[in-house]
């Protein structure tokens, strides 16, 4: 009975290893490069945040150009 349990937790060990093996594979392959469509999304962010700048600025520009009654 001993023989046989020893040979069923060295099959369970060895799957074992074997899964996170091939998970820290699939790990080391995925290194996170930028595509196209992240570099993108980022230009455009940029853009709409220096768009708000410069709307804000005029408003405020305006703002400060309405005479005091």
């Amino acid at each position: 009975m001993l023989k046989y349990q020893i040979a069923v937790l060295t099959a369970w060990r060895a799957a074992i290893d074997w899964v996170f093996e091939t998970d820290d594979t699939d790990r080391r392959r995925d290194r996170g490069e930028v595509t196209a469509t992240t570099a993108l999304i980022v230009i455009l962010v940029i853009a709409a945040i220096a768009a708000g700048a410069v709307i804000a600025a005029k408003i405020a520009n305006n703002a400060n150009r309405v005479p005091e009654p």
